[in-house]
């Protein structure tokens, strides 16, 4: 991933944002996809990069976030554990540092972060239980996909369908979940690409 260099107001922006900023269908149309993106990047090794050390840190990410910006240094957000969830910068107030790393040619940082109810692991990338996919089913697109993302699963990697007509992306938004692979409860893995198929008004037996 390219180290973010962003603004205080984009900060601002990103900490305010809503599913709408996490997922931006380039097309969405009666049996086709539209894939939600956001700028992610493959969750680091620990030791991939040699200039500075990783070391030990604590507290809010969306602070650190901020102080980050206020320096005028970029950013990079990674998972803290070996699961490679992906850590979105519009739910930094849910999540907390763990370790981070200097970048000083790049005058930029990287954060590795896990969720606020979870325990910092022992060191970047080791093994944790992996957590259940959310169940989406019944929702609409735009609380679904932002269920997914704080799950850890990258916003290019949300496919969506649209059972019937066509419909325009801001209309979209508004429509129901009516199934999902993975199924709900199913170990998150950085490998899985999410599925939902979406409609005005789902059937239902």
């Amino acid at each position: 991933m390219g180290l973010l260099n962003i603004s205080e107001r984009r900060i601002r922006g990103f900490l305010a944002g809503t599913a709408a900023t996490l997922a931006i269908f380039a097309g969405v149309s009666a049996c086709g996809s539209a894939t939600a993106g956001e700028e992610h990047g493959k969750p680091a090794a620990a030791n991939d990069e040699s200039e500075s050390p990783i070391l030990p840190a604590k507290g809010p990410l969306d602070s650190a976030m901020r102080e980050t910006a206020d320096q005028r240094k970029g950013f990079s957000l990674r998972d803290a554990t070996g699961l490679n969830r992906y850590v979105s910068p519009a739910h930094a107030k849910k999540f907390k540092v763990c370790f981070e790393k200097e970048k000083p040619n790049l005058s930029a940082v990287i954060f590795f972060a896990v969720r606020n109810s979870e325990t910092c692991p022992s060191k970047v990338g080791a093994e944790v239980k992996a957590g259940a996919t959310p169940n989406v089913v019944g929702t609409q697109l735009r609380k679904a996909t932002d269920q997914l993302v704080l799950a850890g699963y990258a916003p290019p990697h949300i496919r969506v369908d649209v059972s019937g007509k066509a419909v325009s992306k801001e209309r979209s938004w508004s429509y129901e979940v009516c199934g999902q692979t993975p199924a709900a409860g199913t170990p998150f893995s950085a490998d899985l690409r999410p599925r939902l198929v979406i409609s005005a008004s789902c059937h239902r037996d």
